[in-house]
């Protein structure tokens, strides 16, 4: 183990005993697409133990825009089954979990239930509303991200130390829409998150604690936004 994470290790903050913290830890990730990629992808380099990954959706020719846990070869295939294939190819010692089903009301907690962080990679704001409220209830943080064109942002949340997700985007009148995506925007939000898991998983002081990162990658700016629970939340007030 130590030769493959030997510049981990010598990182102060990490050493061994972190090292084996990773390796001990278990991640769900729900999506494998533009987010996923770079997430699953430097948590697997990480040493993190176990990664469940969530994705009932097959490769199309459109997501290789962003998507590089996927290639042309993989058009048509399950994204968890490419994944799969592509993550234990970088690390082998890491345990992967390829779900290829469809996270509902009906299935969430027992997906998501004995991790020790769940990370959102979604595009639907139905499904978000769904992990957080899963994560709220099974008292298990919960980091979420979201692409948008030449943007994103980042939010992790961890009641009742932390606002939920509900408390800063209640659903409330708001519909999916499908929206343009530059790759390499996808990949920086997903390398925050990957990075803020990370930093979560070693114990250390976590940056985005009641706050809301924001990125404009047309401005090049990337700003912390306060965040206040909600006390009347209908989804994290009980805590």
């Amino acid at each position: 183990m130590k030769d493959r994470y030997e510049r981990q290790i010598m990182i102060e903050k990490i050493g061994e005993e972190g090292q084996a913290r990773l390796a001990c830890s278990s991640v769900a990730v729900i999506g494998v697409g533009g987010l996923g990629s770079p997430i699953l992808t430097y948590l697997a380099l990480a040493g993190v133990g176990k990664l469940t990954l969530v994705d009932w959706d097959v490769v199309e020719i459109s997501n290789l825009n962003r998507q590089f846990l996927h290639g042309t070869g993989d058009v048509g295939r399950k994204k968890v089954v490419s994944a799969d294939e592509k993550l234990k190819a970088l690390n082998p010692e890491v345990e992967i979990q390829p779900l290829s089903v469809a996270l509902t009301r009906d299935n969430a907690e027992e997906l998501l239930a004995g991790h020790d962080l769940v990370i959102g990679a979604l595009d639907s704001l139905e499904a978000r509303v769904i992990v957080n409220e899963v994560c709220v209830n099974l008292r298990i943080p919960y980091l979420d991200g979201g692409v948008k064109e030449l943007g994103g942002r980042v939010m992790f949340s961890n009641p009742p130390q932390t606002a939920c997700f509900n408390c800063v985007f209640p659903p409330k009148g708001r519909e999916k829409e499908v929206v343009g995506v530059l790759g390499v925007t996808a990949g920086i939000i997903g390398g925050i998150q990957a990075d803020v898991a990370l930093i979560h998983l070693l114990g250390l002081p976590n940056p985005l604690g009641n706050k809301l990162l924001i990125f404009d990658g047309l401005r090049l700016t990337m700003n912390l936004v306060d965040v206040v629970r909600d006390e009347k939340c209908e989804v994290c007030q009980k805590l």
